[in-house]
C-alpha cells in the first residue's frame, strides 16, 4: 500500500504544519504529498490508490470536493468551519461521499454536531497534535514564549516576570521565530524528494511570499524545531490552537488568551477549554484572572 500525507502546501500558518507533522507519525512510510486544497485532482500514474488520513481544516474550496477516487481516506480529526460554501459542498454528492466513509472522526464537537444533523455518522475524535510525544533530548531553556498574543498582553506579562520572554508568530507572512528553531531546521532538513499531487496547470491563487523553503522535509524539520522550543519553555502563552494543544501533549504549561467570543463560540477552541488554562485579555489585564507567570500552574491531564 502507498501512503500519502495531506498537506496545506500554500499555508500561511505553521499550525497546519504542526498538525500534519503529527499525522505523518501514524504512517508506515510516506510516498506522496497531497495538496489539501486540490484533493479532487490527485492521481497516480500507475493507477494505484493511496491511503491518507483525512485530518485538518477542509472545504475552503467547495468546488474541489470530494476527494479523488485515487485516495483511500481515513477520516480522523476532520474539521469543517461555518460558511455558505460548506452548505453548498455538502449538498448531494459531497455529503454522500462523507456518508460512504463514515463514521467521521471530528477535531471538534461543532463539526461532529453539524455532520450528525445531516445524517452523517460522526464522533469527536480530538486533534492529532495531542498525540505528539515529548522529545527525550530537550534541555529546558526556561524562557516564557508568547505566541501571537496582543501587544498589550505582551507588555503586561513583561511587568509580571523577570524571566526572558521570546515572541513567536505562527503566521508565515510575518514570521517571528527564535534562532534555535531556524538553525534546527537548517541542520535537520533531509532534503528528500517526495512525489506530490498532480495539480491543475492553472492555479486558483499564487504562492504567498513565505519565509520557509517550501519543501516538506524542511517544513517538517522546522516544525520539530519549534515543538522542541515549546517543550523547553517554562510557559507558553498563546491564542493559537496549534500552540496550545501541542503544549498539552509535550507537558509544557500553557495559557490560552483569547476573546470571549472565540472561547465560547468557536468550537475549534471551546472543545478543548476543559483541558486548558484560559482567559480573556480583558480579565488578565484587569486582574480578574490571576496567574503566576514565574510559577505557572500545571496543565490539566484530562486530554
Amino acid at each position: 500500500m502507498k501512503y500519502g500525507l495531506i498537506v496545506h502546501i500554500k499555508t500561511q500558518n505553521i499550525g497546519d504544519d504542526i498538525q500534519e507533522y503529527a499525522m505523518e507519525k501514524f504512517l508506515p512510510h510516506l510516498d506522496y504529498l497531497i495538496d489539501r486544497e486540490h484533493l479532487d485532482s490527485f492521481y497516480t500514474v500507475a493507477g494505484e490508490k493511496v491511503a491518507a488520513l483525512l485530518g485538518g481544516w477542509h472545504l475552503w474550496k467547495a468546488i474541489n470536493w470530494p476527494p479523488s477516487p485515487f485516495l483511500k481516506c481515513l477520516p480522523i480529526s476532520f474539521h469543517l468551519t461555518n460558511g455558505a460554501y460548506r452548505t453548498i459542498t455538502l449538498t448531494d454528492y459531497g455529503e454522500e461521499w462523507l456518508k460512504n466513509i463514515a463514521p467521521i472522526g471530528c477535531r471538534d464537537e461543532g463539526t461532529a454536531i453539524s455532520l450528525i444533523s445531516r445524517g452523517v455518522a460522526a464522533y469527536f475524535s480530538g486533534c492529532f497534535t495531542l498525540t505528539i510525544k515529548p522529545f527525550n533530548d530537550v534541555e529546558p531553556h526556561g524562557k516564557i514564549v508568547l505566541a501571537d498574543v496582543p501587544k498589550e498582553v505582551v507588555d503586561f506579562i513583561k511587568t509580571r516576570t523577570k524571566k526572558e520572554i521570546v515572541l513567536v508568530s505562527h503566521d508565515y507572512k510575518s514570521p517571528s521565530m527564535p534562532k534555535e528553531v531556524v538553525d534546527f531546521a537548517e541542520i535537520h532538513d533531509t532534503k528528500e524528494i517526495i512525489l506530490t499531487s498532480h495539480y491543475p496547470e492553472i492555479r486558483d491563487e499564487s504562492y504567498p511570499k513565505n519565509f520557509y523553503k517550501g519543501n516538506w522535509s524542511y517544513r517538517r524539520a522546522f516544525t520539530e524545531g519549534l515543538l522542541r522550543f515549546y517543550q523547553g519553555a517554562s510557559l507558553v502563552v498563546t491564542n493559537r490552537l496549534h500552540a496550545s494543544l501541542p503544549c498539552l501533549a509535550l507537558g509544557t504549561p500553557v495559557l490560552m488568551v483569547n476573546s470571549e467570543q472565540v472561547l465560547l463560540n468557536d468550537h475549534r477552541i471551546s472543545s478543548y477549554l476543559p483541558y486548558l488554562n484560559h482567559t480573556t485579555p480583558e480579565n488578565l489585564l484587569s486582574g480578574k484572572y490571576a496567574f503566576n507567570f514565574d510559577a505557572p500552574r500545571a496543565n490539566s491531564r484530562g486530554h
